[in-house]
Formats: C-alpha cells, sequence, structure tokens
C-alpha cells in the first residue's frame, strides 16, 4: 500500500501541513467507504482536487509570500488560448505572483494509465517538478484530459488536480469541469477558479471556512465551486501578507 493511500485511509496520522493526502477540494470530512467512494466515481465523477505534502518538507519551509513566486503556468497538450489568458491574469491579479507563460508541451507517456485512457496525476506532478528551474519556483499544469490518482482503496480515482500543500507543482484537468455545466462560461469560472485555488495552496494557504472564498472546501463536488466568488475573502488575503478589500 502506497503511503498517499495510508495516508487517505487514516487521517489522524497524516503530517504536519497537509489536511490528508487525498481530500476533495481542500476538504477536511472523513474519506468514505470503498462503497461510498466506488458510488461517488460513478454518480459524481469524483470531481476532486487533492492537495498533498511535499514528501521531506515541512509546511513552514516550502510556504513563500505571493511577490516571492514566479509561477510558470504550463499547459500539457492541446488548451484553449482564451482560458490559458484567463488563469494567467486570475494568478496575477488574485493572488499578486509573478506569471511566467509556457507554450504547450507533450503530456509524458510515462503518465499514462492505459487501462482506464487517462494520465496518473502524481506521475504528472514528478514530471512538472523537473521543469521548476529558476526564476520559477511555482508550476502549474493546466490539461484538458482526464487525471486520476489513488484514494480511499479506490486505486484510480478521478481527479479535478492534485497538489503539493505547500510545495512546487500543481496540476489541474478541464475534463470534470464540464460536468454538468450549463455554458462555457460556467467552465472557464470552475477551471480558473481551481487553478488559483490550487496555486493558493502551494504558496501556503489552507482551507477557509467562508464559502464564497476561492479557498472554501468543495466537499468533493464541482458543484460548491459553483457557489465561491472566484476570489480570495480578505482573511485569506491577509495570510498571504495581501491588503484586505474594502468592505
Amino acid at each position: 500500500m502506497s503511503r498517499r493511500t495510508r495516508l487517505a485511509r487514516r487521517p489522524s496520522q497524516r503530517p504536519q501541513g497537509t489536511d490528508a493526502a487525498i481530500v476533495g477540494f481542500m476538504g477536511t470530512h472523513q474519506p468514505p467507504s470503498r462503497r461510498e467512494a466506488l458510488a461517488a466515481l460513478g454518480a459524481a465523477g469524483a470531481s476532486l482536487v487533492a492537495p498533498r505534502i511535499c514528501a521531506g518538507q515541512s509546511y513552514g519551509t516550502m510556504a513563500i509570500r505571493p511577490q516571492d513566486a514566479r509561477v510558470a503556468v504550463q499547459p500539457l497538450g492541446p488548451f484553449d488560448t482564451a482560458l490559458y489568458d484567463q488563469i494567467a491574469t486570475s494568478l496575477a491579479g488574485e493572488l499578486s505572483v509573478n506569471v511566467q507563460r509556457e507554450s504547450s508541451i507533450d503530456l509524458p507517456r510515462s503518465a499514462y494509465y492505459a487501462r482506464n485512457r487517462r494520465y496518473r496525476a502524481e506521475r504528472l506532478l514528478d514530471f512538472l517538478r523537473r521543469r521548476v528551474a529558476s526564476p520559477v519556483n511555482r508550476i502549474l499544469g493546466v490539461t484538458e484530459v482526464d487525471i486520476s490518482t489513488s484514494a480511499h482503496g479506490v486505486y484510480d480515482w478521478g481527479v479535478l488536480g492534485l497538489g503539493d500543500l505547500p510545495g512546487p507543482a500543481c496540476v489541474i484537468s478541464m475534463f470534470r469541469c464540464r460536468r454538468n455545466a450549463r455554458n462555457a462560461a460556467q467552465v472557464h469560472f470552475r477551471m480558473v477558479t481551481t487553478c488559483v485555488h490550487e496555486v493558493g495552496h502551494t504558496l501556503g494557504l489552507d482551507h477557509c471556512r467562508d464559502v464564497r472564498c476561492l479557498m472554501t472546501d468543495a466537499r468533493g463536488t464541482v458543484r460548491t465551486i459553483d457557489q465561491s466568488s472566484g476570489r480570495l475573502c480578505n482573511r485569506c488575503r491577509t495570510r498571504l501578507g495581501l491588503a484586505p478589500r474594502p468592505a
């Protein structure tokens, strides 16, 4: 059994700096049973974002200030140009980080899981971390293909994304952002909000109790993202060292 799977099944033994190795969009709820997990895969599409601790690092040593962050936005495979621009603009505007735009590259073959015809998110993270080089210290991979990881006793659990909490890398897929979306605008909102949320994790931001804050716990469903304002609350802005917005 992998370390990540053990942590998912035994959240009380998680290391400092992470809610659990596998959680729903910053979720802190108790993991479901295997039967519940399999039911969720079919009914909800397993729409999760899963932050995980960067091996060998502590929360304090990996968190950095936004002004010290240089985030490379790396498309993996074909990716919508307009959406790519929205993501880069929102990262700079909402988190006040420096953004470096990268040209699209092919998805690594080593990450492909042929049985379910999707890509393993943890292998994508390994691939992305190797591309972090000064002055870049954070990297966001974005893709349109389906991705997965191991969670709750299920080896191949489909996810919205996976990221270090905190640490250098995260990857987000647009595949599940399309689920039951009314239109393209809603898909884009979900994707942009999730990208900003996950980069917030890599900077050291933890969960937020404000359901309107983009750092809220989506509790395993993409629909919770729809209820977010798409912006940081003043509490989270203060934690990052950013000036609060006027009331």
